[in-house]
């Protein structure tokens, strides 16, 4: 009888342990990782595991696949508290650049890159030279990084080696990018400022 008593008493006992580690109430507010399966235009993200999670304002431009930290509270709400940093890191990714494009080279000049900022902001950065372009002529430098993703054009105004002249940096929602010079032919030697591209990717 005792040996009977006792497990309808532990079985209780796993029950209630059971229902608390379910019942946020109980247990508490709690965080964790989720990826993200779909945006909502209600500042809300669901995630892969069907939680919907209101966005904070430090999250303003979320993509699907996003790996994101979710807390919630003891009554069982949940906020997307933001993307968490890729396996790569969170800093700048190498261009891939077209024909004779070539980093410029000098040593303390920054290489062709790319990255996409929390906010959603694209930014190019780097010196590059190796074609010759026209006056008002246009010509591809490269892609984007694989990874590096935006939804909107991008466009700066960048200097370059030439006294007076400036080109047009475009980048479209595809990733490839073109320069459209200015009014000065460029040589093949003369290095392109990539700094002047930045804006709204997504």
């Amino acid at each position: 009888m005792y040996g009977q008593a006792q497990g309808v008493a532990d079985a209780i006992a796993q029950l209630a342990v059971e229902q608390t580690a379910a019942t946020p109430a109980v247990r508490g507010g709690d965080w964790r990782m989720a990826t993200v399966a779909t945006v909502g235009t209600d500042g809300t993200v669901t995630t892969t595991d069907g939680i919907v999670a209101r966005r904070l304002e430090t999250y303003p431009a979320p993509l699907v696949g996003d790996v994101i930290r979710i807390d919630q509270s003891g009554a069982g709400s949940w906020l997307a508290v933001g993307r968490t940093v890729s396996t790569t890191g969170d800093g700048w990714t190498a261009l891939t650049l077209s024909g004779a494009w070539v980093p410029n080279g000098g040593a303390t000049d920054a290489p062709p890159s790319a990255r996409v900022r929390p906010d959603g902001e694209l930014q190019l950065s780097g010196m590059i030279k190796g074609v010759a372009v026209n006056a008002g002529g246009s010509a591809s430098v490269g892609l984007l990084p694989a990874g590096v993703s935006t939804s909107y054009w991008v466009r700066g105004v960048s200097p370059t080696s030439i006294a007076q002249n400036y080109v047009r940096v475009d980048v479209n929602p595809t990733g490839a990018i073109t320069l459209v010079n200015g009014s000065v032919a460029l040589l093949a030697t003369s290095w392109v400022v990539l700094d002047g591209a930045r804006g709204r990717a997504r």
